[in-house]
């Protein structure tokens, strides 16, 4: 199911060949058919390397997600789509969340959350405690998108594995019934 709702649209972008004028400079790399595939190691790819960089508290997300799609070949609109985790609803808990791992394992104490988190508080504490902020989201970024990869890969190949066997059951009773006959 996932695999025919991606391809789907896939196939069609593809075959607009009209862009807009102001992708008209990045044609040659809208054509290229690797960035918009729907592929095992296309998907998971994307939605790893999105989920990675999503996950790192730094600016620019986007034009990162999408730098390393280009470099890595994958699929380019799941890795600008899926970096989207760290939105304005989920940014505090996810970087508090990485901030209290890089400090548990770089072994400095950790701040509470005060009751009213304001945008200079924020901005305060990032500027005092970068290092456990920073070691805390590499350590969290790595390890989500390396079982989000893992595990998109694996359910991919089982998916695949029960249709090929499904394909052959029919094919074979089908053989068998026209022996039969």
């Amino acid at each position: 199911m996932p695999r025919r709702f991606f391809s789907r649209f896939s196939r069609q972008y593809r075959q607009k060949s009209d862009h807009p004028w102001y992708l008209k400079p990045f044609d040659f790399l809208l054509s290229h058919p690797v960035y918009f595939s729907v592929s095992r190691r296309s998907v998971s790819g994307g939605i790893a390397v999105g989920l990675f960089v999503g996950l790192l508290p730094i600016p620019g997300q986007t034009p990162l997600a999408i730098l390393a799609a280009l470099l890595l070949q994958i699929n380019l609109p799941l890795a600008a789509v899926s970096l989207w985790i760290s939105n304005p609803l989920t940014f505090v808990p996810l970087f508090y969340f990485a901030y209290r791992i890089g400090a548990l394992l770089l072994d400095i104490p950790a701040e509470a959350l005060p009751p009213s988190v304001s945008l200079a508080w924020v901005t305060e504490e990032v500027a005092l405690r970068w290092r456990p902020l920073m070691y805390g989201s590499l350590i969290m970024a790595t390890s989500v998108a390396s079982v989000a990869y893992l595990t998109i890969s694996a359910i991919w190949h089982i998916l695949t594995v029960n249709r090929y066997r499904l394909r052959h059951r029919l094919k074979h009773a089908l053989r068998s019934k026209n022996n039969q006959d």
